[in-house]
């Protein structure tokens, strides 16, 4: 099941394309146009509205589901027959766009709300394959050893195959604390609550819209918070007293046991060996990534198209970042170089805690001759805290959505 938080805002988006007259109206509607939704999910909305705590979720997506009606670009005024909702399901194939919802069979709609995460999938599918079959979460590393045959070649480790000595390296240090019973300890924290909460209203009295995702905010500030002081004394689970001498021989149950272990922070002395390998893996990386654009040719246009989710289909974008509503259009490849022309894109590891790879792209824009640029950047995390599962690969937009060439203001 999606979060409450994510049921709301993707049918709420939904519920705004109906034309009703209000929120309410709309859940009581029971709207058979609403084809993929069952009784069971009609009545967990409506508790999920009646109680209140979604109250700016459901009006920031009610307003952009309206939005999407009357836009020239959208539905034009005409209401729909039909409206799906992909839910918990899964596209079959490869999945260019993030599709969430889709209108009479051809409008496509991914509701993204305060989210600048573009793709999560194994590093060699970003570093070695170029995300050339799409960003399929077919690619992720699973949590667990061998034996992942979703995985495409070379999609296991990452750590092991790209800086096997600085990977050795920490395993052996936290292989040493837990022997020695040697944990860190929780420190308290301060603001992590709080955190992208935003003061105020929104216009006219709505509610304000920064707020949304701070669960997510909470889970990404738990994964990179790190104990800068330990007592010693933090508890070692049973099965971590007989750890194998290899990372690489680590079972699922035993990356499990593990990552909850670590979960607090790193044991004393071990932080400098996750910093050796984060550099390590961020400067391989860099280089596998840049050894597969040569091998591929061209510019590096169709890899800024993929980390773009630009592919050969429009599709809509509805959603908010901290600042403003997202109305989007995406544009097709075959849009973007009618307006655009790719200049360069360079690629560089930074230093950000986690192994993590920037990118930056420079477009000309052939209308006005302006030249515009784009950024993101990659983590290279492990996909259930710290030895915990394989290695998967987070991509992220730095630059505004507003301001990305083929990223158009919806009309």
């Amino acid at each position: 099941m999606p979060s409450d938080r994510t049921t709301v805002t993707e049918l709420g988006t939904a519920l705004g394309m109906l034309g009703r007259a209000d929120i309410d109206q709309a859940i009581d509607s029971r709207s058979a146009v609403m084809h993929s939704l069952s009784p069971e999910m009609w009545e967990h909305l409506s508790r999920l509205r009646g109680g209140g705590a979604f109250d700016a979720e459901f009006h920031a997506a009610w307003e952009n589901g309206r939005a999407f009606l009357s836009a020239d670009d959208g539905l034009r005024g005409r209401l729909p027959q039909i409206v799906e909702w992909k839910g918990t399901g899964r596209a079959p194939g490869d999945e260019v766009a993030p599709i969430d919802l889709r209108v009479d069979h051809v409008y496509l709609v991914s509701c993204k709300y305060l989210s600048d995460i573009l793709f999560n999938v194994s590093p060699a599918a970003v570093f070695d394959y170029l995300l050339v079959a799409g960003p399929s979460r077919v690619a992720r590393g699973a949590a667990g050893g061998g034996g992942g045959g979703g995985l495409l070649p070379g999609g296991g480790d990452w750590y092991a195959e790209v800086a096997p000595d600085e990977y050795q390296a920490l395993y052996a240090a936290v292989r040493e604390a837990a022997e020695r019973g040697e944990g860190a300890v929780r420190a308290r924290r301060s603001g992590v609550r709080n955190a992208g909460v935003a003061a105020g209203a929104g216009r006219g009295g709505a509610p304000a819209l920064p707020g949304l995702g701070t669960m997510e905010a909470e889970a990404e500030a738990e994964a990179a918070w790190d104990a800068d002081g330990s007592n010693g004394t933090g508890g070692v689970p049973g099965e971590l007293r007989e750890l194998p001498q290899r990372a690489t021989d680590l079972s699922s149950a035993q990356r499990d046991a593990l990552g909850k272990w670590l979960r607090p922070g790193w044991p004393p002395g071990v932080k400098d060996h996750y910093a050796a390998l984060s550099d390590a893996v961020a400067n391989a990386s860099v280089r596998r990534w840049e050894a597969a654009m040569d091998r591929g040719g061209g510019t590096g246009e169709a890899m800024l198209w993929r980390l773009l989710r630009i592919g050969s289909a429009p599709y809509f974008v509805l959603g908010s970042s901290a600042e403003r509503s997202l109305r989007l259009r995406i544009a097709t490849s075959w849009d973007w170089r009618q307006h655009f022309q790719l200049g360069s894109i360079s690629l560089e590891p930074q230093r950000g805690g986690q192994p993590r790879v920037g990118w930056h792209a420079v477009v000309r824009d052939r209308a006005s001759s302006e030249i515009r640029e784009v950024t993101g950047h990659i983590e290279v995390r492990w996909s259930h805290g710290r030895f915990g599962g394989l290695p998967e690969a987070k991509g992220y937009l730095d630059t505004h959505h507003h301001l990305v060439p083929g990223y158009f203001a919806l009309r």
